[in-house]
């Protein structure tokens, strides 16, 4: 899925480790194949190419169908359909390293790709409209998250971090202190159960007078510009990495509105001027002390 992976023990044989290891190795091939835009022969790439895929795997049906969900339930905030919107601006700063804004006839034209609402998902095929790409890297490191968490726990690990880009916490240590999880600029969130993820541009950025980055906004077209870091609390890492990122579209009066629909989370927000808020049910900002 394009990033590293890690996964942390607490109180386990080496032996036993490793062997979980090469297992976990076989799931995440499994689900790459599945889901990786990385790869030319995963099920959502032959998806983009031909408009139709017969007879998906369940996970690939269950990972479009939860960010059709997340789409929903943030009113396309998050749209898995916005990678026409990846392609125009990477092949715009591929034909002009230098260049600064992108034409608007440039967007205007990938915006008409973007609509989660034209996909349909049958009992046996997934369906894109004209000219639509789909993308799930918005949500698919925590799907993958999430699964290799609850294959873990199935073998009885009750001790783990799982990291995959995003991470969730199989319990806390074996002395039961909490993970530590630190990104830089942070003073860092404690982990014992359920998963963080976080969005923040400046992770991908794009084109040489850095002014637009991976995350875009699916209303605009554009890079959002409200936010520096955006990170997601939940049960669920795929959830908190859809969240995460539909959040960093949002603007901050948007955000409680949206926080009240997935009910138990927790947020915290870095804004462009550096100012840090967290945010709990009732879903008011608690400004940094």
């Amino acid at each position: 899925m394009g990033t590293d992976a890690r996964i942390v023990f607490s109180g386990v044989e080496n032996d036993s480790a490793r062997m979980v290891a090469a297992m976990v190795s076989v799931e995440i091939e499994r689900l790459e194949s599945a889901l990786s835009l990385f790869r030319d022969d995963s099920e959502i790439a032959r998806l983009n190419r031909d408009k139709v895929l017969p007879e998906p795997t369940g996970d690939m049906r269950r990972a479009l169908g939860l960010a059709l969900e997340i789409a929903a339930t943030t009113e396309g905030l998050f749209d898995p359909t916005v990678q026409a919107l990846w392609e125009a601006y990477a092949n715009w700063f591929a034909a002009s390293p230098g260049a600064d804004i992108p034409s608007q006839a440039m967007i205007s034209e990938a915006l008409g790709a973007v609509d989660w609402r034209r996909i349909k998902l049958t009992h046996n095929s997934i369906y894109l409209g004209d000219n639509q790409r789909v993308t799930l890297n918005g949500l698919g490191q925590g799907y993958v998250t999430d699964r290799i968490a609850d294959l873990l726990r199935s073998h009885g690990f009750n001790h783990v971090l799982v990291d995959l880009g995003e991470q969730r916490a199989i319990g806390p240590r074996r002395d039961g202190a909490p993970w530590l999880i630190e990104r830089q600029g942070t003073d860092g969130i404690d982990l014992t159960e359920g998963a963080l993820a976080t969005s923040e541009g400046s992770g991908c950025v794009l084109g040489g007078a850095g002014a637009f980055h991976h995350l875009f906004d699916p209303r605009t077209g554009r890079s959002p510009s409200q936010w520096q870091r955006v990170t997601v609390h939940h049960r669920s890492a795929a959830i908190a990495d859809g969240l995460s990122t539909a959040l960093y579209a949002a603007a901050a009066h948007e955000l409680p509105d949206i926080l009240e629909r997935f009910g138990d989370i927790a947020v915290w927000t870095t804004d462009r001027d550096g100012g840090e808020q967290h945010w709990t049910s009732p879903f008011v900002a608690h400004e940094k002390a």
